[in-house]
């Protein structure tokens, strides 16, 4: 029509292209939202880190993930609770009885190196030479990245991701991860602090942080096999912690606990 103009100030204007420098490529920038897509409905902190699991597996094609989750970096590291995927139950028995004392990524030089570079690799830990060649290497994996999350004063979520296919993790996917952990830190300060909630409402149950966990999971319908497979926990120990759980809430069967977490 005649005197009209349109709407656009510029009509034809296009995405700015990338430049030749840039880090990752669109298929890179994919993964990133297939992640976070996948995690960022999560009804809560466990479901989210069972996600998080099964995202990184899938957009990633790590082998073996786990998720841990601490009031501080040192405390995810050592004695954090959490879940893993991946990992078969006879690694992760031989890992608990002979191993996890000598893991490199739970030595007192890792907080350190997470907290000043956000993602490692195993491969660049001092001393990971012998756990690497004597454990991981038998079962098939070649090296482990390490990636910590930050959720400020509802503390820290630090995950473990292990490779098979190349010598060490590779160098796109330590920027991917770095990436991932800046979009995903909001996510995980409201999950932890919602979680931290929740429990502060039953703060009459004295439990701890893992007995917690073997609950919910317990209360959720899972077998103590089950459990054990997904804390990375022996049997005998998730029998122990569900009979503190039961004797603490007052419950005669996990029913009866299933109601009561409900409630929560």
């Amino acid at each position: 029509m005649d005197g009209v103009t349109g709407a656009l100030l510029d009509p034809h204007r296009r995405p700015r292209p990338l430049p030749d420098s840039e880090p990752l490529t669109a298929e890179d920038h994919r993964r990133l939202i297939g992640v976070l897509e996948t995690v960022d409905r999560a009804a809560d902190l466990l479901e989210f880190r069972e996600r998080l699991v099964v995202a990184l597996q899938s957009w990633f094609g790590f082998i073996g993930v786990a998720v841990l989750h601490g009031d501080t970096l040192a405390e995810a590291i050592r004695e954090g609770c959490g879940v893993q995927g991946g990992y078969t139950s006879e690694f992760m028995a031989d890992y608990a009885e002979r191993w996890a004392e000598m893991d490199p990524l739970r030595s007192e030089a890792v907080p350190g190196l997470l907290r000043t570079r956000g993602v490692i690799r195993l491969s660049e830990v001092p001393g990971s030479e012998a756990f690497r060649r004597e454990f991981l290497h038998p079962n098939g994996i070649t090296d482990k990245a390490a990636m910590l999350v930050d959720g400020g004063p509802a503390g820290v979520l630090c995950v473990g991701m292990a490779v098979a296919d190349s010598p060490s993790v590779p160098e796109r996917d330590i920027a991917l991860l770095h990436a991932l952990r800046r979009h995903l830190a909001p996510l995980v300060a409201d999950q932890l602090a919602r979680d931290r909630e929740r429990r502060a409402a039953t703060a009459n149950w004295q439990l701890t942080p893992r007995e917690w966990e073997v609950a919910d999971l317990a209360a959720r319908g899972l077998t103590n096999r089950q459990i054990a497979e997904r804390l990375f926990i022996g049997v005998d120990t998730v029998k122990k912690h569900l009979s503190r759980v039961l004797a603490e809430t007052a419950c005669t069967s996990r029913t009866q606990l299933a109601v009561r977490f409900a409630a929560a």
